[in-house]
């Protein structure tokens, strides 16, 4: 049954059907043949049984026939007669098995056999056949059926008796023996063998078979054959849909027939070659919107003008055609279009091109639009009539209602795109976003530089006196001239403690505008980190809070070279301490650890305080940032520490960052690349390597001070 089951072609079912019908139709024809043939069989049997028992008929002598009817007849003259006839008939037709005559020769006119020749022909054996006669008198062998002597009274009748039965299978055909006034005297029978007739049905039923397979195997190839002839037109279309789904949309049906499958075809390769054309229509376009991305994108990349309008000239070349493009913008101030970018071939100076923007208000006012060359002085771009090129495509640039410039594009009408005057205005409008924001970054620059330089000039001008008053304060404490009660004393330590963190707030100031600047002074050298951190835990008394946290070190056994400068990095991890005791709980725990690492010394110090919020994590480097209800609100703070950290770590090339668990303390971690051990200057002895450069410095594993 699968092969019911399974998904079936219309070729496969086109194969069936015609299969069928071609079975169908052998059958049929078989059938016919069969039957025809055995049909004409039977007549031609029945029709030389009868034409035999009208020839026996006409052999017999009605007077003999009427003289013979007892047995002492049976050696007359006229019984002799008879059997001369028919023995003669019966050696002619050797087919004849049984002929005899009857006549109603009994009691109550009774049939009764006249003349038998006994035997079975050819025997010629006269003894033989006077064995096998039927005496005279004797009933008609039961065999032969009463209808057919009925009806052989009124003329020659024939049937084909036992045709199953090959060996009793026979022919019985009889014929009146007419008297001259047209009554029947008697009848002859003559029994024909049928064994012929079955062997020829036989073979006619082998023929009617083998007609029919050889039948069968025809109607399979024409089938085949009938089927792929339909299926072909149908495949070939399949093919094409299958190459056009797949993405070929150069695939045709190569289908030349001229009828309806001919005409779906044509239909299909019309259809194609439209999906062709779009998809090259839509490829063009998406190319173009990339390119038209990927240039506004370059635009946007650089805040510098002058490179931005160059990007912009050449982008505006590329996406809308022609043979040169110009990009110009006015400054922030401006009141015409100074500043001007070309792209195209040679050379050309831009100097004398200062357009006021009066002159350019029929192109800033207005749309992008394409300009014929007997436009250019009208609309204020007089320069254009001196180069090649008799169009110009043009392009305001505009952020809300402020005018920023202009694009423009030259060159002749088939040079642009058909769609140039869409692209241009797109594209005009990420040139005014990306100009837009160079001004806005422009003018924040300038306000920043403007605010650096004021708190420098602030720092400068306000360390000057608190220098001043803190030396005064130092002269007052020391100098032995003076006396002080407690009170006194506790008074003049709290002026002394505001004015250190005012000379300290300072400095982070104007650390951050050097910073900010690109000034911040370095002095690189040969460094050891571990010699920076136990400076810094020497100083953990003298930090705010730092009496009652516990500050633990460890440090590896060798020493930790960097190039850097060491004022710098001790300004690094003093911030990083300080913060770390100010964050810290009495009686709590800070550790700084170094670690060495490939190519890097990585400084973590830790605490044990609250933490840092994930949110508060990539802010906490910035300025003025302070984490909200902190310890630093608590304890007082600028927010410039770490952001002062950053800058001295970036500006010796290295990496700092931070990892905090709420409730579970912070970790901040800064890396410097360390000097391999290579040649790093020069002696009047010779070379000075890391190694003879650290045979000075001490070493430790590790320190751990506690400060009560």
């Amino acid at each position: 049954m699968r092969i019911f089951q399974r998904p079936r072609t219309l070729k496969d079912e086109l194969q069936i059907l015609f299969l069928v019908v071609g079975s169908a139709f052998l059958v049929l024809a078989t059938v016919l043949l069969y039957q025809n043939g055995q049909a004409a069989l039977r007549r031609q049997l029945v029709a030389s049984a009868s034409s035999a028992a009208e020839t026996a008929s006409a052999l017999v002598g009605l007077e003999d026939h009427r003289a013979v009817r007892t047995p002492q007849d049976f050696s007359s003259r006229a019984f002799r007669n008879i059997v001369q006839s028919l023995g003669a008939l019966r050696r002619a037709n050797p087919e004849i098995v049984h002929l005899f005559t009857i006549a109603p020769i009994g009691e109550m006119g009774a049939w009764g056999v006249v003349v038998d020749m006994g035997g079975s022909a050819p025997d010629r054996d006269e003894r033989n056949l006077v064995r096998g006669r039927l005496p005279i008198g004797s009933p008609p062998p039961a065999s032969l059926p009463a209808a057919l002597i009925r009806e052989g009274m009124g003329g020659t009748a024939a049937e084909i008796l036992d045709i199953t039965n090959p060996h009793r299978a026979r022919a019985v055909a009889v014929s009146p023996i007419i008297a001259p006034h047209g009554g029947s005297v008697g009848l002859v029978v003559v029994e024909l063998s049928a064994a012929g007739l079955i062997q020829e049905v036989r073979l006619l039923w082998y023929v009617s078979i083998g007609i029919f397979l050889v039948g069968l195997v025809v109607s399979v190839v024409a089938a085949n054959l009938a089927s792929r002839w339909v299926t072909r037109p149908i495949e070939e279309l399949l093919r094409g849909v299958d190459e056009i789904a797949k993405g070929n949309l150069r695939a045709r049906v190569l289908n030349q027939s001229r009828n309806e499958f001919g005409a779906l075809g044509y239909a299909f390769n019309l259809m194609a070659k439209s999906l062709e054309a779009s998809k090259a229509r839509n490829d063009e376009q998406q190319a173009l919107l990339r390119e038209l991305h990927r240039t506004g994108s370059q635009v946007a990349s650089t805040l510098e003008l002058p490179r931005m309008l160059e990007t912009a000239s050449r982008g505006l070349r590329a996406i809308c055609g022609g043979e040169e493009a110009f990009a110009g913008a006015m400054g922030p101030r401006d009141k015409s279009v100074r500043v001007w970018a070309r792209s195209g071939p040679g050379a050309l100076d831009l100097e004398g091109w200062d357009t006021p923007v009066a002159l350019l208000q029929d192109v800033l006012a207005g749309e992008t639009r394409l300009l014929a060359r007997e436009e250019f002085a009208a609309a204020g771009l007089p320069m254009l009539l001196d180069r090649p090129g008799d169009y110009a495509l043009a392009a305001p640039l505009r952020v809300s209602d402020q005018t920023l410039g202009v694009l423009v594009a030259l060159g002749r009408r088939a040079q642009f795109h058909p769609e140039g005057v869409s692209l241009a205005a797109l594209f005009a409008r990420q040139v005014s976003a990306a100009v837009g924001n160079a001004r806005l970054f422009e003018q924040v620059r300038a306000v920043d530089r403007s605010k650096s330089e004021f708190l420098s000039i602030a720092s400068h001008e306000v360390r000057t006196p608190l220098t001043v008053m803190k030396s005064s304060l130092d002269i007052l404490v020391s100098s032995p001239k003076f006396e002080y009660n407690a009170d006194q004393r506790q008074l003049i330590a709290f002026c002394q403690e505001s004015v250190e963190r005012l000379i300290r707030l300072v400095k982070d100031i104007l650390d951050v505008s050097k910073i900010e600047a690109g000034v911040l002074s370095i002095q690189f050298q040969p460094t050891s980190l571990n010699d920076l951190i136990e400076k810094c835990l020497f100083w953990v008394p003298q930090l705010p809070g730092g009496q009652g946290i516990e500050v633990e070190a460890r440090l590896p056994g060798e020493p930790a070279m960097v190039l850097a400068d060491p004022q710098r990095i001790m300004q690094v991890l003093e911030n990083l301490i300080a913060n770390a005791i100010k964050f810290s709980k009495p009686g709590g725990k800070v550790s700084v650890e170094l670690k060495g690492h490939e190519r890097e010394y990585e400084v973590i110090v830790s605490d044990q305080g609250k933490g840092i919020a994930p949110d508060d994590l990539g802010r906490i480097f910035g300025k003025f940032y302070q984490v909200a209800d902190s310890a630093t609100r608590e304890q007082g703070g600028t927010g410039l520490g770490l952001a002062i950290c950053k800058g001295i770590v970036e500006a010796h090339h290295g990496k700092i960052w931070a990892e905090s668990v709420l409730g579970d303390g912070s970790r901040f971690h800064f890396a410097l690349a360390r000097v391999m051990d290579t040649p790093i200057g020069d002696r009047a002895e010779g070379v000075i390597s890391v190694d003879s450069l650290l045979s000075s410095l001490r070493t430790a594993s590790a320190r751990k001070a506690r400060i009560e």
